[in-house]
């Protein structure tokens, strides 16, 4: 399970460049959580994070869509 840190990791530098302008950027990312994380931030759409399988993933979309 060395993946989730790294993905974690990875989403930390992407939230801070997806915007709704930038949108793109969140496409070109291969795993579908991550990507799916990526939209939700980026569209602001909390509906999106119920896509993210992995529940912790899933939790933190939420908490940050919300804010």
């Amino acid at each position: 399970m060395m993946q989730i840190p790294l993905i974690a990791i990875l989403l930390l530098g992407l939230t801070a460049t997806a915007n709704a302008a930038d949108t793109s950027s969140c496409y070109a990312i291969a795993e579908a959580d991550a990507r799916t994380y990526c939209l939700a931030l980026a569209h602001n759409d909390p509906g999106r994070c119920y896509a993210i399988q992995d529940s912790a993933m899933r939790s933190r979309c939420m908490a940050e869509v919300r804010q």
